[in-house]
């Protein structure tokens, strides 16, 4: 992980950090424009990844605005990392912020010796969907109202060779 954090993606005044409590009014402002309030993270969820969980969490600032986050979650009875939650602000996207993330996901499952990385994708997100897909990850399952009521998911993955 230092490898990324000393190479953050090369867009003018970008940092890399994990996530700290102090930083859950950042990522709750980011939640609220990027998902769907009831999709949402809310603050005791945020809290409890962040302090209590063995969830990763990574953010990228700009100055002092959050632009992107990762939240990831190592299952190693399943010998697979899940990324919980993956968020680009809507004003940075297609810079690259959610490619550098991905490769981030792939590089630290495999130095954690994971078998796998997966998440879940609504089936309407194309442009996470196809971030996904060029990453490597393909649909390994259907997921009906995942989202909600009509709200179709799919549960991607990517294997990784011993």
């Amino acid at each position: 992980m230092a490898y990324f954090f000393q190479n953050p993606p090369h867009l003018p005044g970008i940092k890399c950090k994990i996530a700290e409590l102090s930083d859950l009014p950042a990522l709750l402002h980011m939640e609220r424009y990027c998902f769907n309030p009831f999709l949402a993270f809310g603050r005791r969820r945020w809290r409890y990844l962040i302090a209590k969980s063995s969830c990763s969490t990574i953010l990228l600032f700009q100055q002092e605005t959050l632009v992107a986050y990762l939240c990831l979650l190592p299952h190693r009875g399943w010998q697979g990392l899940e990324i919980r939650s993956l968020a680009v602000h809507w004003l940075h996207r297609q810079k690259g912020l959610g490619r550098w993330l991905m490769h981030l996901s792939q590089s630290l499952a495999q130095q954690w010796h994971l078998k796998s990385l997966y998440l879940s994708v609504d089936c309407e997100n194309t442009a996470a969907r196809t971030l996904y897909q060029q990453s490597g990850l393909q649909t390994s399952a259907k997921l009906a109202d995942y989202y909600g009521m009509d709200r179709h998911g799919l549960r991607m993955r990517l294997d990784f060779r011993d």
